[in-house]
Protein backbone atom coordinates (compact mmCIF):
# COMPACT_ATOMS: atom_id res chain seq x y z
CA UNK A 1 0.00 0.00 0.00
CA UNK A 2 1.17 3.63 -1.12
CA UNK A 3 1.11 6.18 1.92
CA UNK A 4 1.84 9.59 1.63
CA UNK A 5 2.11 10.53 5.34
CA UNK A 6 2.73 14.21 6.99
CA UNK A 7 4.35 13.64 10.32
CA UNK A 8 4.81 10.53 12.61
CA UNK A 9 4.19 7.70 10.23
CA UNK A 10 6.64 5.63 7.71
CA UNK A 11 6.11 6.51 4.01
CA UNK A 12 7.35 4.35 1.63
CA UNK A 13 5.48 3.17 -1.30
CA UNK A 14 6.74 -0.15 -1.70
CA UNK A 15 6.24 -1.92 1.31
CA UNK A 16 3.53 -1.82 4.10
CA UNK A 17 2.81 0.59 6.52
CA UNK A 18 4.25 -1.21 10.15
CA UNK A 19 3.60 -0.36 13.44
CA UNK A 20 6.55 1.09 14.82
CA UNK A 21 6.66 0.95 18.80
CA UNK A 22 4.78 -0.14 21.30
CA UNK A 23 3.84 2.32 23.88
CA UNK A 24 3.49 1.48 27.62
CA UNK A 25 -0.05 2.39 28.79
CA UNK A 26 2.05 4.31 32.29
CA UNK A 27 4.35 5.87 29.32
CA UNK A 28 0.91 7.06 27.80
CA UNK A 29 -0.39 7.99 31.14
CA UNK A 30 2.39 10.60 31.58
CA UNK A 31 2.29 12.15 28.65
CA UNK A 32 -1.32 12.83 28.78
CA UNK A 33 -0.63 14.17 32.10
CA UNK A 34 1.50 16.53 30.71
CA UNK A 35 0.15 17.76 27.82
CA UNK A 36 -2.93 18.11 29.25
CA UNK A 37 -0.82 20.12 32.12
CA UNK A 38 0.72 22.14 29.11
CA UNK A 39 -2.49 23.01 27.23
CA UNK A 40 -4.32 24.23 30.38
CA UNK A 41 -1.30 26.20 31.49
CA UNK A 42 -1.09 27.52 27.47
CA UNK A 43 -5.12 28.19 27.69
CA UNK A 44 -5.47 29.83 31.24
CA UNK A 45 -2.16 31.39 31.19
CA UNK A 46 -2.75 33.06 27.63
CA UNK A 47 -6.19 33.75 28.16
CA UNK A 48 -5.10 36.35 31.95
CA UNK A 49 -2.79 38.20 29.25
CA UNK A 50 -5.45 38.62 26.90
CA UNK A 51 -8.00 39.91 29.87
CA UNK A 52 -6.10 42.06 31.17
CA UNK A 53 -5.27 43.86 27.88
CA UNK A 54 -9.07 43.67 27.28
CA UNK A 55 -10.51 45.32 30.62
CA UNK A 56 -7.45 48.16 31.52
CA UNK A 57 -7.73 51.18 29.30
CA UNK A 58 -4.25 51.88 29.73
CA UNK A 59 -3.04 48.52 28.47
CA UNK A 60 -4.99 49.38 25.34
CA UNK A 61 -2.10 50.28 22.64
CA UNK A 62 -0.66 48.67 19.64
CA UNK A 63 2.28 46.47 21.36
CA UNK A 64 -0.20 45.54 23.60
CA UNK A 65 -2.61 44.55 20.96
CA UNK A 66 0.10 42.61 18.91
CA UNK A 67 0.88 40.66 22.09
CA UNK A 68 -2.69 39.78 22.64
CA UNK A 69 -2.94 38.18 19.18
CA UNK A 70 0.22 36.37 20.26
CA UNK A 71 -1.49 35.19 23.25
CA UNK A 72 -4.60 34.22 20.83
CA UNK A 73 -2.72 32.21 18.66
CA UNK A 74 -1.18 30.32 21.72
CA UNK A 75 -4.81 29.72 22.94
CA UNK A 76 -5.63 27.80 19.88
CA UNK A 77 -2.46 25.73 19.79
CA UNK A 78 -3.62 24.98 23.28
CA UNK A 79 -6.84 24.25 22.27
CA UNK A 80 -6.63 21.86 19.29
CA UNK A 81 -3.37 21.33 18.68
CA UNK A 82 -1.43 20.36 21.94
CA UNK A 83 -4.17 17.80 22.97
CA UNK A 84 -4.28 15.67 20.13
CA UNK A 85 -1.15 16.07 18.79
CA UNK A 86 0.59 13.53 21.21
CA UNK A 87 -2.14 10.35 20.97
CA UNK A 88 -1.92 10.53 16.55
CA UNK A 89 2.15 9.87 16.87
CA UNK A 90 2.40 7.67 19.80
CA UNK A 91 -1.34 5.59 18.91
CA UNK A 92 -0.37 5.45 15.16
CA UNK A 93 -3.94 5.01 14.47
CA UNK A 94 -6.60 8.45 13.87
CA UNK A 95 -9.25 7.45 16.61
CA UNK A 96 -10.75 11.54 16.45
CA UNK A 97 -13.69 12.55 13.90
CA UNK A 98 -12.50 12.11 10.51
CA UNK A 99 -13.02 16.25 9.95
CA UNK A 100 -10.25 16.83 12.72
CA UNK A 101 -7.87 15.15 10.43
CA UNK A 102 -7.65 17.99 8.06
CA UNK A 103 -8.37 20.78 10.82
CA UNK A 104 -6.30 19.95 13.43
CA UNK A 105 -3.11 20.64 11.33
CA UNK A 106 -4.64 23.35 9.92
CA UNK A 107 -5.22 25.33 12.85
CA UNK A 108 -1.41 23.92 14.02
CA UNK A 109 -0.31 25.65 10.72
CA UNK A 110 -2.26 28.65 11.09
CA UNK A 111 -1.19 29.36 14.55
CA UNK A 112 2.30 29.23 14.04
CA UNK A 113 1.78 31.51 11.24
CA UNK A 114 0.01 34.01 13.40
CA UNK A 115 2.57 33.45 15.93
CA UNK A 116 5.32 34.30 13.70
CA UNK A 117 4.23 37.20 12.08
CA UNK A 118 2.66 38.84 14.66
CA UNK A 119 6.73 38.88 16.59
CA UNK A 120 8.00 40.24 13.21
CA UNK A 121 5.06 42.79 13.48
CA UNK A 122 6.23 43.54 17.05
CA UNK A 123 9.96 43.86 16.18
CA UNK A 124 9.08 46.33 13.60
CA UNK A 125 6.89 48.07 15.95
CA UNK A 126 9.43 48.65 18.08
CA UNK A 127 12.17 49.30 15.15
CA UNK A 128 9.87 52.51 14.27
CA UNK A 129 9.29 53.54 17.85
CA UNK A 130 13.31 53.70 18.82
CA UNK A 131 14.25 55.00 15.26
CA UNK A 132 11.78 57.33 15.33
CA UNK A 133 10.57 58.17 18.47
CA UNK A 134 8.82 61.58 17.67
CA UNK A 135 6.66 60.21 14.44
CA UNK A 136 2.85 60.00 15.18
CA UNK A 137 2.63 56.12 16.39
CA UNK A 138 0.16 53.83 14.43
CA UNK A 139 -3.26 54.06 15.83
CA UNK A 140 -5.35 50.79 17.34
CA UNK A 141 -7.39 50.82 14.11
CA UNK A 142 -4.22 50.18 12.29
CA UNK A 143 -3.02 47.87 14.96
CA UNK A 144 -6.27 45.77 14.57
CA UNK A 145 -6.01 46.37 10.76
CA UNK A 146 -2.89 44.31 10.43
CA UNK A 147 -3.97 41.68 12.99
CA UNK A 148 -6.66 40.88 10.00
CA UNK A 149 -4.21 40.84 7.91
CA UNK A 150 -2.00 38.66 9.75
CA UNK A 151 -4.75 36.22 10.17
CA UNK A 152 -6.22 36.24 6.80
CA UNK A 153 -2.59 35.53 5.29
CA UNK A 154 -1.79 33.01 7.74
CA UNK A 155 -4.97 31.06 6.87
CA UNK A 156 -4.24 31.24 2.96
CA UNK A 157 -1.13 29.21 3.93
CA UNK A 158 -2.40 26.73 5.87
CA UNK A 159 -5.76 25.73 3.62
CA UNK A 160 -3.47 23.57 1.54
CA UNK A 161 -2.79 21.55 4.78
CA UNK A 162 -6.58 21.46 5.55
CA UNK A 163 -6.76 20.43 1.64
CA UNK A 164 -4.47 17.93 1.32
CA UNK A 165 -5.13 15.79 4.86
CA UNK A 166 -8.12 12.69 4.86
CA UNK A 167 -8.50 9.80 6.81
CA UNK A 168 -7.82 6.29 5.35
CA UNK A 169 -8.42 2.63 6.47
CA UNK A 170 -5.58 1.24 6.00
CA UNK A 171 -3.95 -2.47 6.67
CA UNK A 172 -0.77 -2.69 9.02
CA UNK A 173 1.83 -5.05 8.95
CA UNK A 174 -0.31 -7.38 11.30
CA UNK A 175 -3.26 -7.35 8.89
CA UNK A 176 -5.30 -5.16 11.25
CA UNK A 177 -7.12 -2.72 9.54
CA UNK A 178 -7.26 1.12 11.23
CA UNK A 179 -8.01 4.52 10.63
CA UNK A 180 -4.93 6.73 9.46
CA UNK A 181 -4.76 10.60 8.53
CA UNK A 182 -2.38 11.52 5.87
CA UNK A 183 -1.91 13.21 2.81
CA UNK A 184 -4.02 11.78 0.42
CA UNK A 185 -4.94 14.94 -2.02
CA UNK A 186 -1.27 16.40 -3.26
CA UNK A 187 0.98 14.91 -4.99
CA UNK A 188 4.45 14.25 -2.92
CA UNK A 189 6.10 17.12 -4.87
CA UNK A 190 3.55 19.83 -4.84
CA UNK A 191 3.51 18.71 -0.35
CA UNK A 192 7.10 19.55 -0.80
CA UNK A 193 6.89 22.48 -2.63
CA UNK A 194 4.78 23.80 -0.08
CA UNK A 195 6.97 22.55 2.86
CA UNK A 196 9.21 24.87 1.81
CA UNK A 197 7.41 27.56 0.52
CA UNK A 198 6.26 27.51 4.72
CA UNK A 199 10.31 27.37 5.09
CA UNK A 200 10.38 30.80 3.44
CA UNK A 201 7.74 32.53 4.38
CA UNK A 202 7.24 31.27 8.03
CA UNK A 203 11.01 31.23 9.03
CA UNK A 204 13.60 32.84 6.51
CA UNK A 205 11.71 35.92 6.08
CA UNK A 206 10.75 36.82 9.33
CA UNK A 207 13.80 35.73 10.65
CA UNK A 208 15.77 38.06 7.87
CA UNK A 209 13.52 41.17 9.25
CA UNK A 210 13.54 40.73 13.07
CA UNK A 211 17.32 40.45 12.45
CA UNK A 212 17.90 43.35 10.42
CA UNK A 213 14.95 45.36 12.48
CA UNK A 214 16.80 44.95 16.06
CA UNK A 215 20.56 44.96 14.28
CA UNK A 216 19.25 48.56 13.35
CA UNK A 217 18.23 48.87 16.74
CA UNK A 218 21.08 48.16 18.37
CA UNK A 219 23.38 50.18 16.21
CA UNK A 220 20.72 53.48 17.10
CA UNK A 221 21.13 52.30 20.63
CA UNK A 222 25.15 52.17 20.78
CA UNK A 223 25.86 55.18 18.61
CA UNK A 224 23.37 57.14 20.59
CA UNK A 225 24.94 60.43 22.58
CA UNK A 226 23.86 61.59 26.11
CA UNK A 227 22.60 65.04 25.66
CA UNK A 228 23.86 67.47 28.46
CA UNK A 229 27.30 67.98 29.63
CA UNK A 230 29.44 64.52 30.33
CA UNK A 231 28.90 63.07 33.63
CA UNK A 232 31.23 59.69 34.30
CA UNK A 233 28.44 58.21 36.84
CA UNK A 234 25.24 58.98 34.20
CA UNK A 235 27.09 57.68 31.37
CA UNK A 236 28.12 55.01 32.74
CA UNK A 237 24.64 53.52 33.91
CA UNK A 238 23.86 54.31 30.68
CA UNK A 239 26.43 52.48 28.96
CA UNK A 240 25.32 49.59 30.92
CA UNK A 241 21.87 49.77 30.42
CA UNK A 242 22.50 49.54 26.30
CA UNK A 243 24.80 47.16 26.99
CA UNK A 244 21.60 44.97 28.39
CA UNK A 245 19.38 46.47 26.04
CA UNK A 246 21.81 45.13 22.96
CA UNK A 247 22.10 41.54 24.72
CA UNK A 248 18.59 40.85 24.78
CA UNK A 249 17.78 42.41 20.80
CA UNK A 250 20.84 39.47 20.19
CA UNK A 251 19.15 36.51 22.46
CA UNK A 252 15.66 37.19 20.91
CA UNK A 253 17.05 37.21 17.13
CA UNK A 254 18.93 33.89 18.51
CA UNK A 255 15.62 32.11 20.56
CA UNK A 256 14.33 32.73 17.56
CA UNK A 257 16.09 30.99 15.40
CA UNK A 258 17.04 28.55 17.32
CA UNK A 259 13.35 27.58 18.79
CA UNK A 260 11.92 27.49 15.25
CA UNK A 261 14.41 25.77 13.29
CA UNK A 262 14.04 21.95 14.53
CA UNK A 263 10.80 22.08 13.29
CA UNK A 264 10.92 23.62 9.89
CA UNK A 265 13.46 21.47 9.71
CA UNK A 266 12.09 18.65 9.54
CA UNK A 267 8.74 19.36 8.06
CA UNK A 268 10.85 19.73 4.98
CA UNK A 269 13.36 17.04 5.27
CA UNK A 270 10.39 14.43 5.93
CA UNK A 271 9.37 14.83 2.21
CA UNK A 272 12.73 14.40 0.90
CA UNK A 273 13.79 11.50 3.36
CA UNK A 274 10.85 10.29 4.88
CA UNK A 275 12.81 7.04 5.70
CA UNK A 276 13.49 8.94 8.47
CA UNK A 277 9.90 8.48 9.95
CA UNK A 278 10.65 5.07 10.07
CA UNK A 279 12.80 5.29 12.96
CA UNK A 280 11.16 4.57 16.67
CA UNK A 281 13.12 7.21 18.36
CA UNK A 282 12.87 9.81 16.07
CA UNK A 283 8.88 9.59 16.34
CA UNK A 284 8.83 9.10 19.89
CA UNK A 285 11.32 11.98 20.47
CA UNK A 286 8.60 14.12 18.11
CA UNK A 287 5.74 12.88 20.26
CA UNK A 288 6.94 13.89 23.20
CA UNK A 289 8.27 17.28 22.15
CA UNK A 290 6.41 20.79 22.31
CA UNK A 291 6.14 23.74 23.41
CA UNK A 292 3.20 26.69 24.10
CA UNK A 293 3.68 29.35 20.78
CA UNK A 294 5.31 26.50 18.57
CA UNK A 295 4.04 24.48 16.23
CA UNK A 296 4.06 20.60 17.52
CA UNK A 297 4.47 17.53 15.01
CA UNK A 298 3.21 14.08 15.10
CA UNK A 299 0.36 13.25 13.18
CA UNK A 300 0.45 10.12 11.65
Amino acid sequence: METNCTNGCIANSSEPLQSLYEVPTAVVALLSLCYGTISVVAVVGNSLVIWIVATSRRMQNVTNCFISNLALADIVIGLFAIPFQFQAALLQRWNLPHFMCAFCPFVQVLSVNVSVFTLTAIAVDRHRAILNPLSASPSKLCARLAVACIWAVSGALAAPMAAALRVSIIEDARGRRKPFCHNARLPDDAMLAYRVVLLVLQYLTPLCVISCVYVRMALTLWGAKTPGNAQSARDATLMRNKKKVIKMLVIVVALFALCWLPLQTYNVLQDIFPEINGRSLFVAGTATSTSSGSAVIGWP
